[in-house]
Parts: C-alpha cells; sequence; structure tokens
C-alpha cells in the first residue's frame, strides 16, 4: 500500500512540475469555448398542453356492448402519424415557414426540420406537452398552433374512419364464411346420403357382431375337429372287424338286402325333404349326394373282392361292420355339413372386417366434416356479434366523441431563450481545459519520467542506492522561485477571475 501512495504521489509531482503547461493550456481551451459559446444562437421553445378525455358517461353502460378503442394506444399512434411528411408540410403552411415547396427536395428539407424540433411527449393523466424550438419566438408559437391544430384534426377523425374499416372488413368476412357455412352443410348432407347405414349410430354392434361371428366359428371348427377324431376311431374299429376270423353267425346274405341300399334309401329319402326347401345347390343337399356317391363306389369296389373271397362278404354282411360303416357315413356328412357352414362363416367374418374398416373411415372423415363445420359456424357467428358491436359502436360515436381533445394551456411566446443553457456550457469549458491541461502534463511524465525519490530509482534500476544529495539553492534562486510562485498564482487567479467576469456578463444578458 506504501509503494503505492509513493508511486502515486511521484505521479503528483511530476505534473505539478508542470503546471505552467497546465495553466495555459487551460487559458487557450477557455478563452476559444467561452467565445464559441457566446456566439452560439439563441432558441426559443414554445410549448402548449393538450388535454384528451377518454371518460364518457356511455363507457360504463356499454361495457361489453361495443367496441370501444384503445384511447391512449391511439394518441401514441397520432404521435407516429404526426410526424408524416404531409402533415409536416401541412404544419409549415399553416404556421408560415419559409422554404422551397415546389420542388420535392425542398418539401422533404422543409419536414424534416420541423420533425428534428416538433416533441410530442406525456401521456400521463392524459395530459400531453407539444413543443417546438426555434431560433424565432414568433416562429416557434405558430408552429405549435399548427401542430395543434393537425392533431386535434387527426384524432377526431381517426374513429370513426377504423369503425367503418371495421364493418367494411367484416362485411366482407361474413359474405366469405356464409358461403363456407353453406358449403359445408352441403357436403355433410351428400356424405351422409352416400353413406346411409353406415353412419355412427346406425346399424348394429359391429364388434359385437364380429365376436359372434368369430366365436361360431370357433364352436364349428372345433366340432370338425373332434368329428375327425371320431372317423379316425370308427375307421380303425371298421378295420379291426374286417380282419377278425370270428363266425358271424349269419344266414345267406345274398337273399336279404345289404345295408348299403338301405342306407341309400334313407339318404335319398333326406334329399326328397330337403328338395322341398331348398335347392340343388344347398350345401346339405350336395353333402348328401357326396354320401351317396361315396356308398355306390364302396358297393362296387366291395362287389368285386367278394368274387374272390366270400368271407369278405359276409364280413361287410356283418351287422356290426354295417353299423360302423353307417356311423362313419353319418360322421362324414356331418364333417361336409360343417365344412360348409364353416366357409359362409369365414365369407361373413371377411365382410365383417370389411364393414368395420368402412365404419371406421366413414367415422372419421364424419368427423373432419363435423369438426370444420363447427369451426366454419362458430368463426361465423362470432362475426355477426361483432357486426352488432361495430354498428352500436358507430351509434355511440355518432352521439359521443371518443376523444375530447380540449387545450389545457395554449401555445406561448417565449420570451427568454430555452437554449443554449451558458451557464452550464461555460463552466463545462473552463472544466474541459483544466482536465486537458493535466492529462498533458500526465502525458509528458509518463514520455518523460524523472526520478523524484531514491525508492523509486532503486525499485527501477534494481541496484543499491548509497545515499542522496539534496539541491541547495542560493537566495536568488529561492527569489526567482517565490516571484514564478507569485506569478503562477496571478495568472490562475486571473483566469478564475476571467470565468466570474463571463458568468456575470451572461446573467445580465439574459
Amino acid at each position: 500500500m506504501q509503494d503505492q501512495l509513493a508511486e502515486i504521489l511521484a505521479y503528483v509531482k511530476g505534473v505539478v512540475s508542470h503546471k505552467w503547461l497546465i495553466i495555459v493550456t487551460t487559458w487557450f481551451i477557455s478563452l476559444a469555448g467561452w467565445l464559441f459559446v457566446y456566439q452560439m444562437p439563441d432558441k426559443y421553445t414554445s410549448e402548449a398542453r393538450v388535454h384528451v378525455d377518454t371518460r364518457t358517461m356511455l363507457r360504463p353502460l356499454l361495457r361489453g356492448l361495443a367496441v370501444q378503442a384503445d384511447v391512449r394506444g391511439l394518441v401514441a399512434i397520432m404521435q407516429k402519424l404526426m410526424f408524416t411528411q404531409q402533415n409536416m408540410l401541412k404544419i409549415a403552411e399553416l404556421a408560415g415557414v419559409e422554404g422551397d415547396y415546389k420542388s420535392e427536395a425542398g418539401k422533404l428539407a422543409i419536414a424534416n426540420r420541423l420533425k428534428s424540433g416538433v416533441e410530442i411527449s406525456g401521456g400521463r393523466d392524459e395530459i400531453f406537452s407539444i413543443s417546438y424550438e426555434s431560433t424565432n419566438p414568433v416562429m416557434a408559437q405558430k408552429v405549435v398552433q399548427a401542430v395543434l391544430s393537425v392533431f386535434s384534426a387527426q384524432t377526431q377523425r381517426s374513429t370513426l374512419n377504423d369503425v367503418d374499416s371495421a364493418q367494411r372488413f367484416i362485411e366482407e368476412q361474413i359474405q366469405e364464411y356464409e358461403q363456407r357455412l353453406r358449403n359445408a352443410e352441403k357436403a355433410r348432407e351428400n356424405f351422409k346420403r352416400a353413406n346411409l347405414g353406415l353412419l355412427p349410430g346406425q346399424g348394429e354392434d359391429q364388434i359385437s357382431k364380429i365376436q359372434t361371428i368369430q366365436s361360431d366359428l370357433e364352436q364349428i371348427e372345433t366340432t370338425v375337429s373332434e368329428m375327425l377324431v371320431r372317423k379316425e376311431v370308427l375307421q380303425s374299429q371298421l378295420e379291426e372287424a374286417l380282419v377278425s376270423e370270428d363266425e358271424w353267425g349269419l344266414t345267406d346274405f345274398a337273399d336279404q338286402g345289404t345295408p348299403e341300399d338301405a342306407r341309400i334309401s334313407n339318404l335319398l329319402s333326406q334329399k326328397d325333404e330337403l328338395l322341398i326347401k331348398y335347392t340343388e345347390n344347398h350345401p346339405y343337399v350336395k353333402a348328401i349326394d357326396s354320401t351317396i356317391e361315396a356308398i355306390e363306389q364302396r358297393i362296387a369296389e366291395n362287389g368285386e373282392g367278394l368274387g374272390d373271397n366270400g368271407s369278405g362278404m359276409e364280413a361287410m354282411s356283418n351287422p356290426y361292420v354295417q353299423s360302423i360303416k353307417a356311423q362313419i357315413n353319418q360322421v362324414d356328412a356331418e364333417i361336409a355339413t360343417l365344412q360348409s357352414r364353416k366357409e359362409r362363416y369365414k365369407t361373413k367374418l371377411t365382410q365383417a372386417d370389411e364393414e368395420f374398416n368402412s365404419r371406421l373411415a366413414i367415422e372419421t372423415e364424419m368427423q373432419n366434416l363435423n369438426r370444420d363445420y363447427e369451426s366454419i359456424k362458430r368463426n361465423y357467428l362470432s362475426l355477426i356479434e361483432r357486426r352488432e358491436q361495430a354498428s352500436m359502436s358507430e351509434k355511440v360515436d355518432n352521439q359521443a366523441a371518443a376523444l375530447k381533445f380540449r387545450i389545457a394551456d395554449p401555445a406561448n411566446r417565449p420570451l427568454s431563450p430555452s437554449a443554449p443553457n451558458r451557464e452550464l456550457l461555460y463552466s463545462l469549458v473552463l472544466l474541459i481545459g483544466f482536465v486537458v491541461g493535466i492529462a498533458i502534463a500526465l502525458s509528458l511524465v509518463l514520455i518523460r519520467p524523472v526520478f523524484t525519490t531514491t525508492r523509486n530509482l532503486r525499485s527501477v534500476t534494481g541496484l543499491p542506492v548509497l545515499g542522496s544529495v539534496s539541491v541547495f539553492m542560493t537566495h536568488q534562486q529561492i527569489k526567482k522561485q517565490r516571484i514564478n510562485n507569485l506569478v503562477f498564482v496571478s495568472v490562475s487567479f486571473l483566469l478564475l477571475s476571467s470565468y466570474a467576469g463571463v458568468m456575470t456578463l451572461n446573467f445580465f444578458n439574459a
């Protein structure tokens, strides 16, 4: 910490050693700056305050029933719209601003000059300030008065224009949505007509129907499997009976009718009964025909075998064998019937699945149509409601203005300049001159450093310092130094006196 303080003191001593440079620089900058500030032209600011009253007796009664403009936002928009070139030129004409109104470049220059000077501020408590700064106090007042005129006219005209534009837009949207609503209703009607019976809520429960068909199909397949097992058992019993050598105790079978004939006769009787109700193509009829053909084929085959083996013929005529064969034939007939029924149920299941998929697609499409219809209808009803609100708002605006524009303080004619603030500028010039002088002196200290202490010399060179020699000044040198210091103080006092004189002169001129 001590090292840092010592270093700072060294810099201070170095700067003080250039005190004449500092005072000369301050004098030069101060004189030049004071002269420049003195020659700056005076500017006068005219200001007016306006009150925009948005509180009307109708507002609480019409809350939620009529569209009311956001007045604060409207005034903010007016601030931006006011600075258009057209408005600036209108203000310039009303105020009598001189300039070239014939060429576009001249008009643009006039508009930009006014735009840079006119300022609209405030807004708190619905009070706005309009000000303009000019070198001519009369012109400043005229410009503010012109701004008040244009601002008032444009503000009162804006609400009605906005309501008319909104009503036209809403009417166009209502016509468009009305046509879209008709198209949506027509699309729903055509879709319902094209998919009658397949729409949601129409017809039987498709899932229950599919489950019932699947259950019946599984039951049929189970029954067919059981019949096939039964047939295998009967076939095994028949083979055992045919190869057996037991005495059957039979009489001459030639004098008797064979069981196959009785079986065929029985099947023909069943066929005649079925033909009363069904056609030849019915699965039951076809199953009986297949059974009869199978029996006749077996009779033919057995007839050939019996010519060589009489005992085989005797076995075939055994009642036990005939009973087994009859059971086998009965099982074949039932299997054929079940297979036919199984195919029908498979066809029904396929049709039910296709119908179910179609119902799902139709239901999805119907939901899309309903969603579009409801969305269009909701927007249509909303537009109808907005049209009523806009109509009521227009009636309200016709009887009570949304904005009550009142001038609180008219544009004043300034008697004293508002700028420049010469007191502040004179002080800043003096301060700047002094700071610049110190900065130059510090720069010289950094560029051409001087060792003022033994510690500083030792820290820079890194060599031991054995001692130091003080300066011994003669009487003549001391006298000369005192005179020098006295002159410096006098020059500094003269600078401060000049500053005081400038401030006093400015006070009386103001």
